[in-house]
C-alpha cells in the first residue's frame, strides 16, 4: 500500500501561527469546519491551555519553549490501516531526535517518544472515518524542546538532554522532511521499524491491567495497533488504553 508521491505536502499550505489556543488539534479542526484548507496545512502554538493527550490526558507545556503543532491528511487509507499514521509520526519525530544528537531514544506504544525513561513528545491523531476508510486526520504533536523543569512530572526535553537550547522552527522543518518521505512510502512493512524502536521490546517489564501488576514483554504489534506480550509464556493482545507500563 502506498500514496502517490507529491513533492509539496507542507509547503505553499495554511500556515496558521497563535500565540496561545485551547490545544492545536481543536483549532485546527474548528479551522477545517470553516474552510476548505489544503492536505499539509498547519496550526502551531506558543501555548496551549488545555493541551490534550492520549485518552482525554492533559499535555502540560511551559509558554514559548516547546514545539507545539498540528496539521491535517487526507490520507485515504482503510480503517485497518490507521494505525500506520501513529507509525510514521513515531519514527519521523524518532528520526529528527536522533538527527540533532540525541541517544537512548524509545517508542512507548502507542505513539509517546522517551529518552533515557523520560517522556519528550506526545502525538494525538484523531481522525475522521468515512465507509471503513480513513478521509481525515488531525494530527497533534508536541516536543518538549528548551524547557527545563518539569516539577515532578516523568519528563524531559532536547535542552535537558544535550544542554544546548535549540531553535524550535529548525526542528519543526526537520519534523516535515522527515515526515513528508515517511508519509509518501506508507506501507505495512513499517510496523517493523516501529516495533523495533519499542520500548520494551524483548524486554521483560512491569505492566498494570485492571490493576493488577504483571511481567510482560512486547513480542509484536498488530496491523490495526494492538499490543503483543508474552505474559506467563502465553502471548496476550492488548488494546489502547488497556495496559500501562510501568516506568
Amino acid at each position: 500500500m502506498s500514496k502517490k508521491p507529491a513533492k509539496n505536502l507542507f509547503e505553499d499550505k495554511t500556515n496558521v501561527y497563535v500565540t496561545e489556543c485551547l490545544s492545536t488539534n481543536d483549532f485546527l479542526i474548528q479551522l477545517l469546519l470553516k474552510n476548505k484548507i489544503k492536505e499539509g496545512s498547519m496550526v502551531r502554538a506558543d501555548f496551549q491551555t488545555k493541551g490534550k493527550g492520549q485518552r482525554n490526558n492533559s499535555w502540560e507545556s511551559k509558554r514559548g519553549k516547546n514545539l507545539l503543532f498540528s496539521f491535517v491528511l487526507f490520507p485515504e487509507i482503510k480503517l485497518s490501516d490507521q494505525f500506520l499514521l501513529h507509525i510514521i509520526t513515531s519514527l519521523s519525530i524518532y528520526n529528527v531526535l536522533k538527527k540533532i544528537g540525541l541517544s537512548n531514544i524509545k517508542i512507548k506504544w502507542p505513539n509517546d517518544i522517551y529518552i533515557n525513561k523520560k517522556k519528550i513528545c506526545g502525538i494525538l491523531i484523531e481522525s475522521q472515518i468515512f465507509k471503513k476508510k480513513i478521509k481525515r486526520s488531525v494530527i497533534g504533536v508536541g516536543i518538549n524542546i528548551n524547557q527545563n523543569h518539569f516539577g515532578d512530572i516523568n519528563a524531559t526535553s532536547v535542552f535537558k538532554e544535550v544542554n544546548k537550547k535549540m531553535d524550535r522552527s529548525e526542528i519543526l522543518s526537520l519534523f516535515k522532511s522527515s515526515f513528508k518521505k515517511e508519509y509518501f512510502e506508507i506501507n505495512t512493512a513499517k510496523k517493523i521499524s516501529y516495533k523495533e524502536k519499542l520500548y520494551g521490546y524483548n524486554e521483560l517489564l512491569n505492566y498494570k491491567s485492571l490493576n493488577k501488576r504483571f511481567l510482560g514483554k512486547i513480542v509484536d504489534v498488530k496491523d490495526d495497533g494492538k499490543i503483543s506480550l508474552m505474559v506467563n509464556d502465553k502471548i496476550k493482545d492488548f488494546e489502547f488504553g488497556s495496559i500501562e507500563l510501568l516506568i
